[in-house]
């Protein structure tokens, strides 16, 4: 859609534009069933920065925009601040109160209000269309693999290293304890992974857990980092995290020394699978 939006700007010498609105509208209209974030702010922006768009505009939306009829939108926002030439829009876009602003209304909006509207059809892989639904049920399913495909690119997290209890360090693979950015963002299921952690400008092999750490009663999710071949303290430092393949599910082992060698099984296991892959 992004690519569009660049081709048309430029048959018409025109400026190539995304709308998008913060926070995510479910958040305003029913925040009890609003979903988790793929893509916060802060990581949004500099993935749009690499698409050649020439502006992007962060609507705030609140509870007015979310009554406000799609009709008035179209001629008050799109057209009177904006000054839309052409609009490009998926399939599935709908906007304004009761989510009357699908492309059925549009065209027959778009005319009157002076621009052109251009529809995209779903994009499909093998198994259907591909949604950012599809894509949460994945990552809560631990389908990382699945999501690298689906999004074209590794499933990534940011933070702060935050300090943890050491037990990592006692058992022979320290770990960094990320504290992310905001509670929105869309965890990895529960379980054990293959990944790679930029830090300090470098990048870094890794094993992570995301889970409760049940061999010691863990009751708070937590994200831990085994950083391969690095050495140091990173504390307060900033990290950011892509998840690479699923190694197993999370479980509980009868002591340190069980969850020791489980982890240096996952090492080697990890370090074999992000050999094969192109950074």
């Amino acid at each position: 859609m992004l690519e569009q939006v660049r081709k048309r700007a430029d048959e018409r010498d025109g400026t190539a534009l995304l709308l998008t609105f913060e926070p995510h509208p479910q958040r305003v209209i029913a925040p009890e069933s609003a979903p988790c974030l793929l893509t916060l702010r802060e990581e949004k922006l500099p993935l749009l920065e690499r698409t050649g768009l020439d502006a992007v505009v962060v609507l705030p939306f609140d509870r007015t925009l979310s009554e406000m009829e799609a009709e008035v939108f179209v001629r008050e926002v799109l057209v009177g601040s904006v000054g839309v030439e052409l609009l490009v829009l998926g399939h599935d876009h709908a906007f304004g109160r009761g989510r009357r602003g699908r492309p059925e209304l549009l065209r027959e909006l778009a005319p009157k209000a002076g621009f052109e509207l251009e529809v995209m059809p779903a994009v499909e892989d093998r198994e259907g269309p591909i949604t950012s639904t599809l894509i949460r049920r994945c990552l809560q399913a631990g389908e990382v693999d699945r999501v690298t495909s689906l999004l074209g690119r590794p499933y990534r997290m940011q933070g702060v290293v935050a300090r943890g209890d050491g037990r990592g360090r006692n058992l022979g693979f320290p770990t960094a304890n990320l504290a992310l950015q905001s509670e929105e963002k869309c965890l990895p299921g529960n379980g054990v992974y293959a990944v790679r952690a930029a830090v300090r400008g470098e990048l870094y092999e890794g094993v992570c857990n995301v889970g409760l750490r049940p061999t010691f009663a863990g009751t708070a999710p937590t994200i831990e980092i085994h950083l391969m071949d690095f050495t140091g303290e990173i504390y307060g430092e900033a990290l950011e995290l892509t998840f690479h393949e699923r190694l197993r599910d999370e479980q509980s082992f009868r002591g340190p020394e069980a969850l020791s060698r489980q982890i240096e099984k996952d090492v080697t296991e990890a370090r074999r699978i992000l050999a094969q892959e192109v950074v």
